[in-house]
Order: structure tokens, then C-alpha cells, then sequence
């Protein structure tokens, strides 16, 4: 009530002195009224707005939850009648592979024999020399192998007669000596470079001059990091290199072992590195040794020099103090009146 007072009397104030500000003011109050009446309208809208959306979205839970019990029993009905289709496909299914297994009867057998022939022949042809040739066939029996390893699916006619093509085809090459043009191999020192080589049957690769070896794993072709001492090994890839055919039988050094006897050959240390492997011990020997041979060779030509004099002096009367035999002989002449002991005194000191 005081509050109320206190406003009328401002209000009072204010008319009594400045007439034109309270008619001033009094609009500023009556915008001010009306901006809070659209606030509060607009409250009220917002509020039945947020009261309608919830009516709203309640009928529609309703809704949800209908449509969703509704697709729950169809889900059910479909998982039933999915396991009815499933236990007849089943059945069915061991039907059918009773019925496989007795059509295909002595032929799984045959497939049991293809599939271990295909697995062994990969392994073969990957270390084989003509798999540098013929890189494709580990892929083929792979797949031939794998194939006949599964129970959906049978080998075609025409892959048995590639299987059959491959091992004959096989057999053939490794009794052949065939020149291989513009070949990439890698040399000693990791260059990678083209020149023509020769593959010996499935013993051997050759270039001119020397050996090859063949990476099974990465099916490359590289050459030997040390060629043989021997070199009658080396002159013959040369030979079999330079061959043509019609020039008869030309003598190669030949692996049978494919590289085997090769690389333990290779591997044997030449005179350098037994002489570095022995170290001290064994330059001490060698020393010796040398020492030895020198005094040997110097008692040697010492011994052919005295026997070369003592047989001038049996062809000559006259002695030659020279040579031993002539000492002795001057020994005894100049003592040839003394008595036994004086003279073998003599002869004695001739002598040594």
C-alpha cells in the first residue's frame, strides 16, 4: 500500500511541474505495458506449443509400442519358419551328399591320387632349374590341389590333361641341354643384368665362365659369390657355352647333387685362407718349414758338389785336398812310413 502512495505521488509531482515529460512518459509506460503483454502471450504460446508436442509424442509412444509388438510377432513367425527351412535344407543336404558319394564311388580315390600328385609336383617344379622357364605352374597345382581337396567341387578334363602335360613336359626338360637368350640373372656384386645362359638338364645353370645357383623361394637365378679353384670346372661352362649343335660330346663339369657339391666346393678354403686360419701357430710352422726345405736344398747341392769331386778324384792319381777323398788320400801318403795308431790318427782327422 505504501508502495502504491509513493508511486501516485511521483506521478503527481510529475504533472504538476513539467506537463509535456508526463505525457512524455506515460507512452514509454504504455509501451512498456504492452511489450509485457506480448512477452506473456508469447510465453503462453510457447507453453501450449510444448504441451501439444508432448500430447503429441505420447499418442505416438502408443503407436511405437503397437507397431512394435506387431513386428516382434512377425520377426517370431519368420525366425520359425527360417528353422523349419533350415532343418529341411539339412536333410536334404545329407541326401544329396549320400547320393555324391555314391555316384562318384572309385573316383574319389582317383581325386585323393590327383590332389597328393599335385601337392608333390609343386614342390618338385619350385626347386626344379626349368621353374626359371615355366614360372606359372605352382599357381595351376595349387589351385588343382586345393580343388581336389574340397568336397563341392570336381577337376575338369582339361586340367587332368594339364597335369598330365606338366609332368610329361617336366620329364622332358630335364633331359635337355637348352640355351636360355637375354636371360636376368644376378651377379656377384647384386648387378642385375641380361646375357645368355645354359641349363644343363635340372643339374646346372651356367654363363660364360661360371656357375649359377637358383633361389627356389624367390625363384631368381644369381651367380656364385666365389667360382671354383679348379680350373678345368670354369673352362668347361666356356666349353658347353660356345657348343653348337652337331659338335659332338663336350666335357662339362656337372653337379649331380644340382648345386649341392657345388657349394661345398666353393666353400672349401683356397692356400690363402688355411694359411690366415692356422694364425700364429701356423706362420710359425710355415716358417720352420721354409727354413727346413732351404737347408735341405743347401745339403743337397753341398752333397752333389763333394760327390762330383770325389769321382774327379778316383779318375785322378794325384791327390786334391779339395775334395774328401783326396784329403785322405794326401793323409796316407804323408804318413804312409808312420805306424797303424799315427796313421789312423790321421786318416781320422783327414776324414772329419
Amino acid at each position: 500500500m505504501k508502495f502504491y502512495k509513493t508511486l501516485f505521488l511521483t506521478l503527481a509531482a510529475s504533472f504538476a511541474f513539467t506537463p509535456v515529460q508526463a505525457q512524455d512518459e506515460a507512452t514509454s509506460l504504455q509501451e512498456l505495458l504492452d511489450l509485457v503483454e506480448q512477452g506473456s502471450a508469447r510465453d503462453n504460446q510457447a507453453e501450449a506449443e510444448r504441451i501439444a508436442a508432448f500430447e503429441a509424442a505420447n499418442a505416438d509412444q502408443d503407436q511405437l509400442l503397437v507397431d512394435g509388438n506387431t513386428q516382434k510377432a512377425n520377426e517370431e513367425a519368420r525366425s520359425a519358419r527360417l528353422e523349419t527351412q533350415f532343418e529341411e535344407n539339412e536333410l536334404l543336404i545329407s541326401d544329396v551328399t549320400e547320393q555324391l558319394d555314391t555316384r562318384l564311388g572309385s573316383l574319389r580315390e582317383l581325386f585323393g591320387v590327383l590332389q597328393q600328385v599335385a601337392g608333390d609336383a609343386r614342390g618338385l617344379f619350385e626347386a626344379s632349374l626349368t621353374n626359371v622357364e615355366f614360372p606359372g605352374r605352382s599357381d595351376f597345382l595349387t589351385e588343382l590341389a586345393a580343388k581336389m581337396g574340397s568336397s563341392d567341387q570336381l577337376a575338369s578334363i582339361e586340367e587332368i590333361e594339364q597335369l598330365w602335360f606338366e609332368l610329361q613336359r617336366e620329364a622332358t626338360e630335364l633331359g635337355r641341354v637348352k640355351r636360355i637368350s637375354n636371360f636376368e640373372l644376378i651377379t656377384a656384386d647384386g648387378e642385375v643384368v641380361t646375357e645368355d645362359v645354359v641349363r644343363v638338364g635340372g643339374f646346372n645353370l651356367v654363363a660364360d665362365g661360371r656357375y649359377l645357383q637358383h633361389n627356389p623361394e624367390t625363384n631368381s637365378v644369381s651367380e656364385l659369390q666365389r667360382q671354383p679353384e679348379q680350373g678345368r670346372f670354369t673352362g668347361s661352362t666356356s666349353d658347353i657355352m660356345g657348343a653348337q649343335p652337331g659338335d659332338g660330346v663336350v666335357q662339362f663339369g656337372l653337379d649331380p647333387t644340382s648345386g649341392q657339391i657345388l657349394g661345398l666346393l666353393v666353400e672349401t678354403p683356397n692356400l690363402t685362407e688355411r694359411v690366415q686360419q692356422g694364425g700364429i701357430v701356423g706362420y710359425v710352422i710355415i716358417t720352420l718349414g721354409i727354413f727346413g726345405v732351404l737347408l735341405s736344398l743347401e745339403r743337397m747341392i753341398s752333397l752333389w758338389i763333394s760327390g762330383r769331386k770325389v769321382n774327379a778324384q778316383l779318375k785322378n792319381d794325384t791327390p786334391d785336398t779339395g775334395n774328401a777323398l783326396g784329403r785322405v788320400l794326401t793323409a796316407y801318403d804323408g804318413n804312409r812310413n808312420a805306424d797303424v795308431e799315427t796313421l789312423e790318427l790321421k786318416l781320422g782327422e783327414a776324414i772329419l
